[in-house]
């Protein structure tokens, strides 16, 4: 992943106006029902955390613990990313409370969080071209003005031909 810091602030910037949610009083419920199915998690995280907290302004530029194809996208263009809470704090990743969340109203607040804020990022980015200037520029300042993307699968034949 090669992020993009002038892309990353303009989206900081914009979740900053868009802030956060609240959850209404049913959320608060089945959140709290779905936080005691949480195994080894003694002591829920709050849900401020998740609906009103925007979290200090930084970049990683560490491998995560997930992978991602627009690992190789952020070496072609400019990118950013963001991340909201479509689910009830403290449910761990890839499981039955995450789906049971992300598919209720909580999820779509989350959703909707994301959504305003990439929305006003490409908004600013057509009105002020010299962002997009300055996002190419530290794209090719990053990763030099000879960088050629090869695909780690060069140009062999794909291993499995699944419509045989």
């Amino acid at each position: 992943m090669l992020p993009n810091l002038t892309l990353s602030k303009v989206m900081d910037n914009n979740l900053r106006i868009v802030k956060g949610f609240t959850y209404t009083e049913p959320e608060k419920q089945f959140a709290e029902k779905l936080q005691t199915t949480f195994i080894g998690n003694s002591k829920p995280i709050p849900f401020a955390e998740a609906t009103a907290n925007i979290k200090p302004f930084s970049v990683s530029t560490e491998a995560g613990g997930a992978s991602s194809d627009v690992g190789d996208v952020s070496w072609t263009v400019p990118t950013a990313g963001i991340i909201t809470a479509t689910f009830v704090p403290g449910s761990s990743g890839h499981s039955w409370q995450n789906v049971a969340a992300a598919g209720t109203s909580i999820g779509a607040k989350g959703m909707m969080v994301a959504a305003k804020t990439i929305a006003l990022s490409a908004y600013d980015l057509f009105k002020n071209p010299e962002l997009v200037k300055k996002a190419n520029t530290e794209l090719t300042d990053k990763r030099g003005t000879d960088f050629k993307y090869d695909a780690m699968l060069g140009n062999r034949k794909p291993a499995l031909d699944y419509r045989k």
